[in-house]
């Protein structure tokens, strides 16, 4: 009888201890979890809003949600915040963070920055190419050519990386160019024969704004 009853505390306590290890587990990837999602809006706050602090009154969004369901790596951004993908989350590029929150914000920033070149309306359809894929060229080119001026290292690991950004860009469709596209778009801009960059960047985006 008293070597079932110490068996039977020798099971319970390994059970406990087997349990115990499997919360201690649980914590430890939830708080894995939440430092990388604390991590992204460090990221966002510090480091991808001051890159529009030029734009006049701009509704930059200032809270982040989370879409727990997309694991690709997917952002959008509406009145007031910017949701962000599980898989943007747990991404460990932080310079393709970077470029994907940019480029959000960089749609909110377009007919600003058209403005400031004395361009008023709507981005205009062309007979070739729709208004839905002028406004991915021009965020994506909003996006180069601020990281490019206050973030070359990030701007130097998207240039080197073109291959492998073109084909998390996809093949495109309706709304969007395809990544090849995008990535012939940027470098219009990038291999500029202008020795003023702002003078590049002002080239370019008008000559998308234009485009057939």
């Amino acid at each position: 009888m008293k070597n079932c009853i110490l068996f039977l505390f020798i099971f319970f306590a390994i059970s406990c201890n087997t349990h115990s290890s499997k919360e201690k587990r649980i914590s430890q990837n939830e708080e894995q979890v939440l430092n990388k999602e604390e991590k992204l809006i460090q990221l966002y706050t510090a480091s991808i809003v001051p890159l529009f602090e030029h734009y006049e009154y701009l509704n930059i969004p200032s809270k982040i949600r989370l879409d727990e369901k997309d694991d690709d790596l997917n952002a959008g951004a509406a009145m007031g915040y910017i949701e962000v993908s599980r898989g943007l989350v747990n991404l460990d590029i932080e310079w393709l963070q970077v470029f994907v929150l940019a480029h959000e914000l960089a749609h909110i920033a377009t007919l600003s920055q058209a403005q400031n070149f004395n361009i008023q309306g709507e981005i205009p359809a062309g007979t070739k190419t729709n208004e839905y894929k002028k406004a991915e060229y021009l965020a994506d080119l909003i996006a180069f050519h601020l990281i490019l001026k206050n973030r070359p290292d990030n701007f130097d690991l998207l240039k080197s990386n073109f291959s492998y950004l073109r084909d998390i860009l996809g093949t495109g469709n309706f709304t969007h160019p395809s990544g090849k596209e995008r990535i012939m778009s940027l470098k219009k801009y990038i291999n500029h024969p202008e020795e003023n960059l702002e003078s590049a960047f002002r080239k370019r985006f008008l000559s998308i704004f234009s485009m057939e």
